[in-house]
Protein backbone atom coordinates (compact mmCIF):
# COMPACT_ATOMS: atom_id res chain seq x y z
CA UNK A 1 0.00 0.00 0.00
CA UNK A 2 2.83 2.11 0.91
CA UNK A 3 4.79 1.81 -2.41
CA UNK A 4 0.99 2.65 -4.41
CA UNK A 5 1.28 5.85 -2.64
CA UNK A 6 4.82 6.92 -2.97
CA UNK A 7 3.80 5.57 -7.04
CA UNK A 8 1.19 8.10 -6.71
CA UNK A 9 2.63 10.86 -5.19
CA UNK A 10 5.10 10.35 -8.04
CA UNK A 11 2.78 10.46 -10.79
CA UNK A 12 1.35 13.65 -9.14
CA UNK A 13 3.38 15.88 -11.07
CA UNK A 14 2.49 13.67 -14.37
CA UNK A 15 -0.94 15.05 -13.66
CA UNK A 16 -0.04 18.36 -12.64
CA UNK A 17 2.06 19.13 -15.75
CA UNK A 18 -0.35 17.19 -18.31
CA UNK A 19 -0.69 20.52 -20.63
CA UNK A 20 2.73 21.40 -20.94
CA UNK A 21 4.17 21.02 -24.41
CA UNK A 22 7.83 20.89 -23.08
CA UNK A 23 7.44 17.14 -21.52
CA UNK A 24 6.36 15.21 -24.57
CA UNK A 25 6.75 11.14 -24.97
CA UNK A 26 8.64 9.10 -22.51
CA UNK A 27 11.73 11.03 -22.36
CA UNK A 28 9.66 14.23 -21.58
CA UNK A 29 7.47 12.22 -18.92
CA UNK A 30 11.29 11.19 -17.12
CA UNK A 31 11.83 14.58 -17.62
CA UNK A 32 9.41 15.45 -15.73
CA UNK A 33 9.76 13.25 -12.69
CA UNK A 34 13.65 14.34 -12.59
CA UNK A 35 12.03 18.22 -12.49
CA UNK A 36 9.44 17.41 -9.74
CA UNK A 37 11.83 15.00 -7.25
CA UNK A 38 14.44 18.17 -8.18
CA UNK A 39 11.68 20.82 -6.80
CA UNK A 40 11.15 18.30 -3.71
CA UNK A 41 14.66 17.80 -2.91
CA UNK A 42 15.12 22.04 -3.29
CA UNK A 43 12.08 22.51 -1.22
CA UNK A 44 13.35 19.72 1.27
CA UNK A 45 16.92 20.70 1.86
CA UNK A 46 16.88 24.25 0.53
CA UNK A 47 13.93 26.36 1.13
CA UNK A 48 13.04 24.51 4.73
CA UNK A 49 16.21 25.08 6.58
CA UNK A 50 16.10 29.15 4.85
CA UNK A 51 12.92 29.25 6.54
CA UNK A 52 13.70 27.94 10.10
CA UNK A 53 16.61 30.17 9.81
CA UNK A 54 14.65 33.14 8.97
CA UNK A 55 12.24 32.61 11.91
CA UNK A 56 14.75 31.61 14.20
CA UNK A 57 16.15 35.32 13.18
CA UNK A 58 12.71 36.94 13.23
CA UNK A 59 12.46 35.69 16.45
CA UNK A 60 15.77 36.45 17.85
CA UNK A 61 15.30 40.19 16.83
CA UNK A 62 11.82 40.04 18.59
CA UNK A 63 13.07 39.14 21.58
CA UNK A 64 16.11 41.29 21.86
CA UNK A 65 13.48 44.17 20.56
CA UNK A 66 10.94 43.44 23.68
CA UNK A 67 13.85 42.58 26.03
CA UNK A 68 15.33 46.38 25.36
CA UNK A 69 11.01 47.86 25.86
CA UNK A 70 11.36 45.79 29.45
CA UNK A 71 14.43 47.09 30.31
CA UNK A 72 13.68 50.77 28.92
CA UNK A 73 10.13 51.03 30.94
CA UNK A 74 11.87 49.12 33.86
CA UNK A 75 14.71 51.88 33.89
CA UNK A 76 11.84 54.39 33.63
CA UNK A 77 10.05 53.38 36.91
CA UNK A 78 13.16 52.80 38.84
CA UNK A 79 14.31 56.76 37.77
CA UNK A 80 10.75 57.53 39.31
CA UNK A 81 11.20 55.47 42.50
CA UNK A 82 14.40 56.87 42.61
CA UNK A 83 13.28 61.00 42.77
CA UNK A 84 10.85 59.73 45.45
CA UNK A 85 13.71 58.44 47.53
CA UNK A 86 16.05 61.22 46.72
CA UNK A 87 13.08 63.68 47.81
CA UNK A 88 12.39 61.92 50.69
CA UNK A 89 15.90 62.34 51.86
CA UNK A 90 16.27 66.06 51.18
CA UNK A 91 20.07 65.97 50.71
CA UNK A 92 20.76 69.50 49.67
CA UNK A 93 18.30 70.71 53.06
CA UNK A 94 20.90 68.52 54.88
CA UNK A 95 24.21 69.98 52.86
CA UNK A 96 22.62 73.38 53.58
CA UNK A 97 21.79 72.70 57.45
CA UNK A 98 25.43 71.11 57.87
CA UNK A 99 26.57 74.24 55.83
CA UNK A 100 25.64 76.76 58.22
CA UNK A 101 27.91 75.36 60.98
CA UNK A 102 30.97 76.47 58.64
CA UNK A 103 33.00 79.94 58.83
CA UNK A 104 31.55 82.66 56.55
CA UNK A 105 34.26 82.75 54.11
CA UNK A 106 34.74 78.70 54.15
CA UNK A 107 31.37 78.71 53.47
CA UNK A 108 31.31 81.33 50.37
CA UNK A 109 34.68 79.38 48.89
CA UNK A 110 32.71 76.22 49.20
CA UNK A 111 29.40 78.23 47.09
CA UNK A 112 32.40 79.68 44.68
CA UNK A 113 33.75 76.46 44.10
CA UNK A 114 30.01 75.35 43.84
CA UNK A 115 31.15 72.13 46.01
CA UNK A 116 28.02 71.73 47.86
CA UNK A 117 25.99 71.64 44.46
CA UNK A 118 28.80 67.98 43.43
CA UNK A 119 28.17 66.67 46.48
CA UNK A 120 24.41 66.67 45.96
CA UNK A 121 24.81 65.72 42.35
CA UNK A 122 27.20 62.69 43.48
CA UNK A 123 24.82 61.73 46.04
CA UNK A 124 21.48 61.54 44.01
CA UNK A 125 23.33 59.39 41.64
CA UNK A 126 24.63 56.98 44.33
CA UNK A 127 20.97 56.82 45.69
CA UNK A 128 20.04 56.46 41.83
CA UNK A 129 22.29 54.05 41.62
CA UNK A 130 21.71 51.96 43.96
CA UNK A 131 17.68 51.92 43.73
CA UNK A 132 18.55 50.92 39.91
CA UNK A 133 20.15 48.04 40.67
CA UNK A 134 17.55 46.81 43.20
CA UNK A 135 15.05 46.69 40.68
CA UNK A 136 16.13 45.11 37.13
Amino acid sequence: MKKLFLFSLLLLPALVYANTQTYQDAAGTSQMLADSIGDFWTYLFTDTPNMLHRFAAWLLEYWVQLKLYVYLELMKFSWGVAKVIIEDLSIMSQITAQMSLLPIDVRQAFVDMRLFDGINLILNAYVTKFVMRLLP
